[in-house]
């Protein structure tokens, strides 16, 4: 097996930080790689070792959808869980948190089948992008004012229920807006202008 890791320092609590990496259903949907557009779990509450998930995946690159079997094979509280997959090039996804300075470093693993240079080098990339976007989340979910609460809740409410395709439009989307605004705006200063 071949392991790639990714490691960020976070200014959040390890408690925080351990109530998102224990929350499966929203790590798969932080991925920047895949959509998740079904998630069913044997029991409900924290997970415990030997705990199930079953996951519908939509892989945006390969246009693949497939579906995996994942176990909680780790759970240590406030410091680590790993889930293991049986299907796949992905072995096993290890999350860790350990104190560093005013804060946390949490670290995301993955174990890899594949020697396949490939894809572990694909792989390797997208671990940067995925453990990032886990970080940014830990950051709102550890925050207190009124608008990083408003940011998270449009995060779970909307935003990651979304797929990544869907996410995308809505990014193109804003954008021209935002750029049609601008443009408006500079329509109408130049017209104000030139009636003087």
């Amino acid at each position: 097996m071949q392991a790639l890791s990714a490691s960020i320092a976070l200014p959040v609590s390890s408690g925080t930080a351990f109530r998102v990496i224990a929350d499966l259903n929203t790590l798969l949907r932080l991925s920047p790689f895949f959509s998740l557009n079904k998630f069913s779990a044997a029991t409900v509450g924290p997970p415990q070792p030997g705990d199930q998930y079953a996951v519908t995946i939509e892989y945006y690159e390969e246009e693949l959808i497939e579906t995996h079997c994942i176990e909680v094979d780790e759970f240590e509280m406030n410091r680590r869980v790993s889930y293991k997959i049986a299907e796949g090039a992905i072995k096993t996804i290890l999350f860790e948190i350990e104190p560093h300075e005013n804060g946390i470093q949490f670290t995301q693993t993955l174990l890899l089948a594949s020697e396949d240079e490939t894809v572990v080098s694909g792989l390797r990339n997208k671990l940067q992008f995925w453990i990032k976007s886990v970080g940014e989340y830990v950051k709102l979910a550890e925050g207190t004012s009124p608008w990083i609460r408003a940011v998270k809740w449009f995060m779970d409410s909307i935003w990651l229920k979304l797929t990544l395709s869907e996410r995308t439009i809505a990014i193109i989307m804003a954008k021209i807006s935002f750029i049609e605004i601008v443009l408006l705006l500079i329509v109408v200063v130049l017209w104000n202008f030139a009636m003087r």
